[in-house]
């Protein structure tokens, strides 16, 4: 899965790159050119959050599919000693030895499979914060190469001071309007 999250950051943070190079290299005004970085971060923060909210649900799924599986070997070995012990019910002194054992070893048999689905479960939830950290850090970067992007523009081209607060004021409340956690 860390490659595939690899691969999606490298794709992000690429598509980023090349969204903002072409919006500098485009012959427009500095409000058009505003308008669409503001644009290029809010679906950035909408892309950011959807691959956030999936990688939360990839997890608890994991996690529940562990628990289950885990629950229903339990089970099956349970049901697997009960039979055992009905089988060796046939001579007393065989099946209070059988009957041992078999306690024995389905006891540790569930006892494996409960440590592996919580193992599962928690490898699973720290992929998910990888993934959410991964995220929060394309986040960041976007935020900082749209800055630089404005920045670039503002050396170019004179911007009118009240446009451009007012354009920083705009994207602050979009940003954070996309992003409460941050």
């Amino acid at each position: 899965m860390s490659k595939n999250g690899g691969f999606l950051l490298g794709a992000i943070i690429g598509g980023t790159a090349a969204a903002v190079t072409a919006l500098l290299l485009a012959p427009e005004s500095g409000k058009e050119l505003r308008n669409k970085l503001g644009k290029q971060v809010d679906d950035l923060l909408d892309v950011a959050s959807d691959y956030t909210d999936i990688a939360k649900e990839k997890g608890e799924d994991l996690a529940d599919l562990a628990k289950e599986k885990a629950s229903s070997l339990g089970k099956q070995a349970e049901d697997l000693a009960q039979t055992l012990k009905d089988k060796a019910s046939d001579t007393v002194e065989d099946a209070e030895d059988a009957v041992e054992n078999v306690a024995e070893d389905t006891n540790d048999f569930a006892s494996r499979f409960k440590k592996n689905a919580e193992d599962v479960a928690d490898e699973a939830e720290d992929v998910a914060e990888d993934i959410v950290i991964d995220v929060k850090d394309t986040v960041s970067d976007a935020q900082e190469i749209v800055a630089e992007g404005v920045e670039e523009v503002e050396e170019t081209q004179p911007i009118p001071t009240e446009d451009f607060e007012e354009t920083v004021e705009e994207l602050k409340e979009k940003f954070e309007e996309n992003n409460p956690e941050v």
